[in-house]
C-alpha cells in the first residue's frame, strides 16, 4: 500500500513533478565528495581539486553518470595516495615501492576506464609550419 507521503525507493518510482521529495544522501546530491570528510587537510583539498578537475574534464557533473562520478573519485583518491607516498619517498623515508607501483597501475586502469587520456598540447608551430614560414619569408 503506497500513499503520496511515501518516499520513492528507486529513481523510476520517483514522481517527475516533484510532489514527493526523495531523500538522498549529500554525496548523491553532490554536496559532499565523501561521507564524513571534513575537507580541511591538504590531502582533502587536493582530493577535492582533483575530483572537480576530473569532472570538468568530463563535461561537468550533469554529463557524468553516478558510476563515472564514483570512478573519478576513486581516481582522485588513488592519485592523492600516490602523491603522499611520493612525498615521503622524496623526503628520504622508506616507502613500499610495490604499493606505489600498484597505485600507479590502478590510476592507469581507472583513467583508461573513464576515458581520460593525455592530449598533446601544441606549444609552438610544428616543424613543417616552421619550415614553410622560413621559406615564405625568404630565409632559405
Amino acid at each position: 500500500m503506497s500513499t503520496t507521503t511515501d518516499v520513492a525507493k528507486t529513481p523510476a518510482e520517483r514522481p517527475q513533478n516533484g510532489a514527493v521529495p526523495a531523500l538522498r544522501a549529500r554525496v548523491t546530491n553532490h554536496r559532499d565528495l565523501l561521507p564524513g570528510m571534513k575537507g580541511t587537510s591538504s590531502a582533502a583539498r587536493r582530493f577535492r581539486d582533483l575530483v572537480n578537475a576530473f569532472i570538468t574534464d568530463s563535461g561537468g557533473v550533469d554529463q557524468c553518470s553516478e558510476i563515472r562520478l564514483s570512478l573519478l573519485r576513486r581516481l582522485a583518491a588513488t592519485t592523492v595516495q600516490s602523491e603522499l607516498l611520493e612525498a615521503r619517498m622524496v623526503n628520504g623515508e622508506q616507502v613500499d615501492i610495490g604499493l606505489l607501483c600498484q597505485l600507479a597501475s590502478t590510476a592507469v586502469r581507472l583513467s583508461t576506464r573513464v576515458g581520460i587520456e593525455r592530449v598533446a598540447r601544441q606549444v609552438g608551430p610544428s616543424l613543417a609550419e616552421a619550415i614553410r614560414q622560413d621559406w615564405s619569408n625568404g630565409d632559405a
